[in-house]
């Protein structure tokens, strides 16, 4: 009799197997502009420019690992920040009663705010000060600033019409001439519109080489992805180009930059394996606001792959990664492996019920292109809950709806799931036994990579079980189980 097979960790590391487009800084490229009826008349700002907090900016400042906020980097003149007495160098740790704990959720609230005093806790050196700011009319500030040539107001002129329509083209003009006039985030969003472009995507490589150089995180971030993912269109691929890219991203702070920098040294891409400078990478990449940095750092916590095992640790990550921040919504791999923590009991207590719950809304959440792998780690938490209900451990037994949410699992593309639904038909476990369907389960299964299902495919093709009795065809199905690693379809060494 067939086993239905228990899903252990294949998930935990699916983000880690692609390359995700830069999120670009100050701005966070992934997030949802601010909706039209929530902006205030007034639509002010805190005038001042502010930059990722980054392990090499806490170092410089003589700063503790521990703190968070963003740097400011530029003081508008004739601004509140200005008027308060904020400085280069300040780190804003809150505006209001929000935290800021990475530039995202400073750029979320330094615009577009009411124009109403609001209360700013800063560190400076080793004192800690609050300012009183009073926001007034962004675009007259900025429109002020960037006629007296400050190439960083046009830039943010620019982005406040690309956060409002991100298919403006005057958007794009206004980020190339502040490109031109010596903006490197503003080469940095000009190039990376333009890597989109058919007309004008050649376009691309030349300027996020320039931002690069010119010191913008997501610029080299977006570079190292077009030499990693390249199909030649606009560069060649290049790994170790793409790697050394990516790291230098992430120095500059940028989230995106500093997961996949992460990858390429989990991978081995471009640079040797190194487990441990992945979690480095991965923990700065976290810190700065990267949700699946936070996922893939847990997967290394919870195996003790280039740090310490900590179980607890692990499944506060994936936690983190679930949740999502501000500079990138949830990472749903983060999610599958929460649900598997409460199944497991790792690093929190054991509730199937909890794993269930986490299963279900990321079987029905909708795919986001801009996570890594959603589609197939939502297909995942399919196949994930309907086991649990399936086996009825913590929760109550359910054999229809376990059959239904596996199946549905296997629809959408997860071996898993076509796996678990071969041994329901081949068991008749709340079916009719069905030889014949489960040999066309075991068949997904198989051909979406599944060892034990080509192995017992080749099982039904040697017995002539439900298909047509083909030992040839077993022969080739044990050998392609082997190569996808399940041993026991391996020829025994003699």
């Amino acid at each position: 009799m067939t086993s239905l097979r228990d899903h252990a960790a294949a998930a935990a590391l699916a983000a880690a197997t692609a390359l995700g487009c830069a999120s670009s800084s100050p701005a966070p490229a992934t997030s949802t502009p601010r909706a039209e009826e929530t902006r205030p008349a007034c639509r002010g700002t805190l005038g001042f420019e502010a930059a990722p907090l980054t392990k090499k900016t806490r170092a410089r400042l003589g700063l503790p690992a521990s703190a968070s906020g963003v740097v400011v980097v530029a003081v508008l003149p004739g601004g509140p920040a200005e008027a308060a007495g904020l400085r280069a160098d300040d780190v804003v740790e809150k505006i209001g009663a929000d935290a800021i704990a990475n530039d995202c959720d400073w750029s979320r609230r330094a615009f577009g705010r009411a124009c109403e005093a609001v209360t700013v806790a800063v560190r400076r050196g080793t004192e800690t000060l609050e300012l009183s700011l009073v926001p007034i009319d962004q675009d007259r500030l900025l429109e002020r600033v960037c006629k007296g040539g400050d190439s960083a107001a046009c830039f943010r002129v620019a982005w406040l019409i690309w956060s409002d329509d991100r298919g403006s083209g005057r958007a794009l003009e206004l980020f190339e001439e502040a490109c031109r006039a010596g903006s490197a985030e503003a080469c940095a969003y000009a190039g990376l519109q333009l890597s989109y472009s058919k007309e004008r995507g050649t376009e691309a490589p030349a300027i996020l080489e320039r931002a690069c150089e010119g010191n913008s995180g997501a610029a080299c971030a977006h570079l190292g992805f077009l030499y990693a993912a390249s199909d030649g269109k606009l560069v060649a691929r290049d790994d170790r180009r793409a790697a050394a890219l990516y790291a230098k991203s992430c120095e500059l702070g940028d989230p995106q930059g500093c997961y996949n920098a992460g990858v390429m040294a989990d991978d081995g891409r471009g640079v040797r394996a190194d487990a441990s400078k992945a979690a480095s990478a991965y923990e700065e990449g976290c810190a700065l606001g990267s949700a699946t940095a936070c996922t893939n750092l847990g997967f290394l916590y919870e195996r003790g792959r280039g740090v310490k095992a900590d179980k607890k640790r692990a499944y506060e990550l994936f936690r983190r990664g679930c949740d999502g921040s501000s500079c990138r919504r949830s990472n749903l791999a983060g999610c599958v492996n929460v649900g598997r923590a409460h199944r497991d009991g790792i690093g929190v207590d054991k509730d199937e019920a909890k794993a269930a719950a986490v299963f279900n809304e990321a079987c029905e959440r909708p795919i986001d292109d801009e996570d890594p792998h959603s589609a197939e780690n939502r297909a995942r938490a399919c196949s994930l809950q309907g086991a649990l209900y399936l086996a009825g451990e913590g929760i109550a037994k359910n054999l229809e709806r376990g059959r239904e949410l596996t199946e549905l699992g296997c629809d959408r593309g997860d071996s898993f799931g076509c796996f678990n639904a071969a041994t329901i038909y081949a068991n008749g476990t709340g079916v009719r036994a069905d030889a014949a369907q489960a040999a066309d389960f075991f068949d997904k299964a198989c051909e979406l990579g599944d060892g034990e299902g080509c192995a017992d495919l080749a099982d039904a093709y040697e017995k002539g079980d439900g298909v047509k009795r083909d030992r040839a065809k077993a022969r080739d199905l044990r050998k392609k189980a082997c190569e996808l690693g399940f041993a026991a379809a391996c020829p025994k060494k003699k």
